[in-house]
């Protein structure tokens, strides 16, 4: 499918609710990353986020700024001790992106710009993580690169969304 879209475009122009469908899909499949404080009210999973809570949805959003400190912390930290620090690092940079994604999706037409260097920055650090550790790390980096696939894949970006995904095929050891 991705081969055909990068080739040909997409057929029918759509009004970007696919984008929506996506950021559901996004934020399920970001999950397993996330570990989210006890004791307050959690996304419901598989629902999108124009039908979450006030209270959750205030929760997951307004929690970006505190993981962006974190992961600003960390990546310093990941710098000089990766052994302790980087797979921790890419795992929360992974929850600040799905977080933002989400969060951008639905403000505004320019999502994709207000987001893009998260997912790039993530594919960054997967790749880093990869070199250090190429068990563990390969398959963290396959799971970043289908991230930034179906990001571009939302963006309508086709072409790189092709070239990620092949990527991460790679890295699994599968044939693209």
């Amino acid at each position: 499918m991705l081969t055909e879209l990068a080739d040909t475009g997409e057929r029918k122009s759509w009004s970007g609710y696919q984008a929506s469908f996506w950021a559901v899909l996004l934020t399920f499949s970001g999950a397993e990353s996330d570990r989210p404080a006890p004791g307050g009210p959690r996304p419901p999973s598989g629902a999108a986020p124009m039908q979450w809570s006030p209270d959750a949805k205030r929760r997951y959003f307004d929690s970006r700024h505190a993981l962006r400190e974190e992961v600003d912390t960390l990546a310093a930290r990941a710098t000089e001790d990766p052994d302790q620090h980087l797979a921790e690092l890419v795992r929360l940079h992974r929850v600040l992106t799905v977080r933002s994604a989400v969060y951008w999706e639905n403000r505004t037409h320019l999502f994709a710009e207000r987001v893009r260097s998260l997912f790039d920055d993530g594919v960054g650090l997967a790749r880093r993580l990869s070199q250090h550790d190429p068990t563990d790390g390969t398959r963290t980096l396959a799971r970043i690169l289908i991230d930034r696939s179906t990001f571009h894949t939302a963006a309508c970006e086709f072409g790189p969304a092709l070239d990620d995904f092949r990527q991460a095929l790679s890295c699994l050891g599968e044939a693209n």
